[in-house]
């Protein structure tokens, strides 16, 4: 055994728990991902309210900062509504408690009975408290047509 393989597996043998941690984490953020995008075509504030953090910031496709209890309250009052939602080459990356998804998609709703569709990229920033992954950051990009 060359004394660099015989220097690489303990490295790797004690990586080994992080990497299983990490797997698992990044698939309860998928999970969360897509429940998202269910609740938002549904409508389900209160489930949105599980997954996002109370320390919640988005920012929209128009640059507007939001509160959770701004983004909650289009929900609820029908000023946003989302009938298709896609979630498509969503990529994971965990950093500990913290992870970056980001993702593209189409979207097609109405904002304050204007309609709104087209391409869009997501960024979304989890952090894991007490054992449970919530959002604190969302960014919205519209992708301009071709």
């Amino acid at each position: 055994m060359t004394r660099a393989v015989a220097t690489l597996i303990p490295m790797l043998v004690a990586a080994s728990p992080s990497f299983a941690q990490s797997g698992a984490a990044e698939r309860v953020l998928v999970d969360l991902e897509h429940a998202w995008a269910r609740a938002v075509q549904e409508a389900d504030a209160a489930a949105i309210g599980t997954i996002i953090a109370d320390d919640y910031v988005g920012t929209t496709a128009s640059g507007q900062i939001q509160s959770k209890a701004e983004y909650l309250a289009e929900f609820v009052s029908g000023d946003r509504r989302v009938f298709k939602l896609t979630t498509d080459d969503l990529v994971v990356r965990v950093y500990g408690r913290v992870a970056v998804l980001t993702h593209g998609g189409h979207a097609q709703g109405e904002y304050r009975g204007r309609p709104v569709a087209g391409e869009f990229r997501w960024t979304h920033v989890f952090v894991e408290r007490d054992g449970r992954w919530q959002a604190v950051a969302n960014h919205v990009t519209k992708i301009p047509a071709p």
